[in-house]
């Protein structure tokens, strides 16, 4: 008889993710963690893309002639189930990706230069991360929190026994 087997799971939700290189969590997962993508579901919901206009410098307040400049904006939101798996700390791990997600592609100049760059921006409804080792979890969401900067709304740990060896 199989004996059961004991997961955690750690859900993150309300999850605001911003980036100069990746375009999203999932792309830092796979290129800096070697996650591999086992399951992808996704329907655009909506997409909007905004160019602003090149006399935007007209209506620049004084203090603001020094900042960064946005000179095009594109939002999409899209419903999604994206999974994912993947070791850490010697331990496999889960990571679902579900709900609406929002996303943000801002061509932003510096002021009084030539110089462009992106600034990606994720909006996430929910992550689960599930796992055999609450550590491999605890220890994976705060690496991804620091080194990424996520600002999570809240945190919920669920432990579940599963009847399946």
């Amino acid at each position: 008889m199989p004996q059961p087997r004991e997961l955690v799971v750690l859900l993150l939700r309300d999850v605001a993710f911003r980036h100069t290189e990746y375009r999203s969590l999932e792309g830092d997962l796979i290129e800096k963690y070697g996650f591999q993508r086992i399951e992808e579901k996704e329907r655009v919901l909506s997409e909007i893309k905004q160019i602003i206009p090149a006399n935007h410098r007209k209506i620049i307040f004084h203090e603001e002639a020094k900042s960064p400049v946005v000179l095009e904006e594109a939002e999409g939101k899209i419903s999604t189930l994206k999974a994912y798996e993947g070791e850490y700390l010697d331990a496999k791990v889960s990571v679902y990706i579900m709900g609406d997600v929002i996303q943000r592609e801002d061509v932003v100049a510096e002021a009084g230069g030539w110089e462009q760059y992106f600034i990606y921006t994720s909006e996430y409804q929910l992550i689960k991360f599930v796992s055999e080792s609450g550590y491999s979890l605890q220890q994976l969401a705060e690496r991804l929190i620091s080194e990424l900067g996520l600002d999570v709304k809240s945190r919920e740990w669920v432990f579940h026994r599963s009847r399946e060896g």
